[in-house]
């Protein structure tokens, strides 16, 4: 009896399946399917809250990604810099950072770093690192921004770099 019931539902279920191999179009290559001239980015496709998971998730990478930032720069000061803060691909040459956080992008941030070296004019060397969306309201909405002292600040710039003037970003425990 089961044999039977398969069978039936399989002769059923048959033209479904097979129907839409009649349509192909004749210039279509097999295995090959053609591109989508209105492909849309994974992105954009995302639910609203969808979404705001991402851009959670990306900010909290960006501050993770501006603390060992911080850390590496105290790092390379104190060491290689001989008193002065790095670059990014200085940071990455020491091996103080990896290679895409030496490039100044992660978690769908951009990263900057701004740094005065110690001359006559400026007996101590000053580090500003700033972190902003790559595409604002889909990757991320807040910037961020972080100096010498080691205090992030953040606010919803429309896109536009953080400054120290900003809010002094807290993290509850």
């Amino acid at each position: 009896m089961s044999y039977r019931h398969g069978l039936a539902n399989a002769i059923r279920v048959l033209p479904l399946v097979a129907l839409p191999l009649c349509f192909v179009p004749a210039n279509a290559q097999a295995g090959k399917a053609e591109p989508d001239k209105a492909r849309v980015p994974a992105v954009e496709r995302l639910t609203t809250r969808q979404q705001r998971r991402l851009i959670r998730h990306n900010e909290a990478g960006a501050i993770m990604s501006l603390r060992t930032l911080f850390s590496s720069e105290a790092t390379y000061q104190a060491t290689t810099g001989n008193g002065d803060y790095g670059t990014l691909a200085e940071l990455r040459k020491a091996g103080l950072i990896d290679q895409v956080l030496g490039e100044g992008h992660r978690y769908g941030y951009l990263f900057r770093i701004r740094r005065e070296k110690i001359s006559l004019e400026s007996p101590q060397s000053s580090l500003e690192i700033t972190a902003v969306p790559r595409a604002y309201g889909r990757t991320g909405r807040r910037s961020f921004y972080l100096d010498e002292t080691g205090v992030i600040h953040a606010l919803d710039k429309n896109g536009a770099e953080a400054t120290h003037a900003d809010h002094v970003l807290v993290i509850d425990p």
